[in-house]
């Protein structure tokens, strides 16, 4: 995901801060580019925007992949 307002290393550690609040996330690596989110089952989509308006940053964009495990 691209975020706009992270202009800033304390940017980066709010929003990773924020993210803590939303649930089904189970992790979240925050950069300076965007984030990486790792979510079981379904997102809160609105918890997710009020958590990054919080943090003062917006989404610019959005990736999906969807992680399947191998049948063995």
């Amino acid at each position: 995901m691209q975020l706009d307002g992270l202009v800033a290393v304390h940017a980066v550690r709010a929003v990773w801060t924020a993210l803590g609040a939303v649930p089904g996330l189970v992790s979240a690596e925050v950069t300076m580019q965007g984030a990486i989110l790792e979510v079981e089952g379904e997102l809160d989509r609105a918890a997710l925007d009020m958590a990054l308006e919080a943090a003062g940053v917006s989404v610019r964009s959005v990736r999906v992949e969807a992680r399947v495990l191998p049948v063995l």
